[in-house]
């Protein structure tokens, strides 16, 4: 059998090209794809390397079965070779967004982190749910790189660091200046996360797979104490028994403010500096206000706290729960809070009680569902116990003056913290 040396010749030349194409496809791929990090030119060198055999023997399959295969259709499967990698690539690749938190603008701005070591996006929900998975998707680092170094390698960027060596804190190694962003708290995390994070369409985010954390286990529940008592010094509104003098009558928000900022301060009293203080506050807010009498939360937060004690690490809390109140005691803090003082039905009080009254909410129990008071309508007042529900009933919101009419009942108090 004779062989026609224009068939072998053209075969050879085609030969040739294939080996030229194939290096031509390599070339495009690099130039294009150089700015990749290794793991990603790894794995768009995979998708490369597979289209090219394929169409390397698709080509040769053809020269041998049809030496007269059609130019055009020739110069179509190569343009195809060409594009069909970079499209296939850039569907599975997170590119430039690895590492950062993007923002989804077109719905309710829903935050995800791209996790580097797979390109995959992770909801970030509420601050603890993104504190949650941005230090479950951490890096343990030693103390000394975490805190030498101001610009981190590229091998870092986007990744949360983990200082294994100190507390756990996290850092987190934002990918546009490689620096380190300290993630304290949930809200840090939060914050880090508004802050930093890229907006992005959903067309653009919808090409970055999902991933889940299944060993993240939810939070287990705040243990609640059964039984809480802060020390708080107490003084009567009266500390000598000298009832008669007006000031000290009317003096339960003087006596309740004074023991509640002695307490966040971290200092004693003694009868003659309660008595002191009393009656230089009541003095003091009569001559600046004009009204020493019964004083309303409100002012007696501002005029007599803020003011006289100049303490600011209080506020008025509207409408407060009988949940809200223990709440407000399993956070450490305590509570100032106004009553109908008749209806305590303290024993010790002078019948009926006053209609008006001020203490302090220093405890609880929840076994024999009590609140424990600093009282100051009695001698007899430190640690007094009240039933949980004559407490919450008994607060009322009454107005500054003397005796005035109560128009509607208000459930607010002031909650003082250290």
């Amino acid at each position: 059998m004779t062989t026609n040396p224009m068939t072998t010749t053209t075969a050879t030349a085609m030969n040739i090209f294939l080996v030229s194409l194939d290096k031509l496809l390599l070339a495009i791929f690099l130039v294009k794809f150089r700015g990749l990090s290794r793991k990603y030119l790894k794995k768009g060198a995979y998708i490369i390397a597979g289209k090219l055999i394929s169409f390397n023997l698709y080509l040769r399959a053809k020269i041998v079965y049809n030496m007269s295969m059609n130019y055009k259709i020739l110069r179509l499967t190569i343009l195809s070779a060409i594009l069909l990698p970079v499209v296939v690539f850039a569907a599975h690749y997170a590119g430039e967004r690895n590492g950062f938190i993007l923002l989804q603008v077109e719905d309710n701005g829903e935050a995800w982190y791209v996790y580097p070591e797979n390109a995959n996006r992770y909801y970030l929900g509420r601050p603890n749910d993104a504190f949650a998975v941005m230090r479950s998707l951490s890096l343990g680092a030693k103390h000394d790189l975490i805190a030498n170094t101001d610009v981190f390698p590229e091998r870092l960027s986007g990744m949360i660091l983990l200082d294994v060596e100190r507390n756990g804190e996290a850092y987190y190694i934002y990918p546009k200046d490689r620096k380190k962003y300290y993630l304290g708290r949930p809200a840090d995390a939060f914050r880090i996360m508004r802050e930093l994070g890229q907006g992005i369409a959903n067309s653009g985010l919808v090409n970055i797979p999902v991933g889940s954390i299944n060993h993240i286990s939810p939070p287990a529940p705040p243990t609640v104490a059964r039984s809480i008592l802060q020390v708080v010094p107490f003084t009567s509104q009266a500390p000598l028994g000298n009832w008669a003098d007006q000031r000290q009558q009317d003096g339960c928000e003087e006596a309740s403010v004074l023991m509640a900022v002695k307490w966040a301060r971290g200092e004693s009293l003694t009868t003659d500096e309660a008595l002191r203080e009393i009656l230089g506050a009541s003095d003091y807010i009569e001559e600046k206000y004009g009204e020493y009498r019964d004083i309303s939360v409100t002012d007696t937060l501002n005029w007599i706290m803020k003011d006289y004690f100049n303490y600011n690490k209080a506020v008025v809390k509207e409408d407060i729960t009988l949940q809200q109140l223990i709440d407000e005691l399993q956070k450490g803090n305590v509570i100032v809070a106004p009553m109908n003082g008749q209806t305590l039905h303290n024993p010790n009080f002078t019948p009926p009680g006053p209609p008006n009254h001020m203490l302090v909410i220093i405890g609880y129990d929840a076994d024999r569902k009590v609140f424990i008071t600093n009282d100051p309508g009695t001698r007899l007042g430190k640690s007094y116990e009240y039933p949980l529900e004559v407490i919450y009933d008994a607060i009322r919101v009454y107005p500054t003056g003397y005796h005035k009419l109560i128009e509607r009942i208000e459930k607010d108090v002031i909650i003082v913290s250290k």
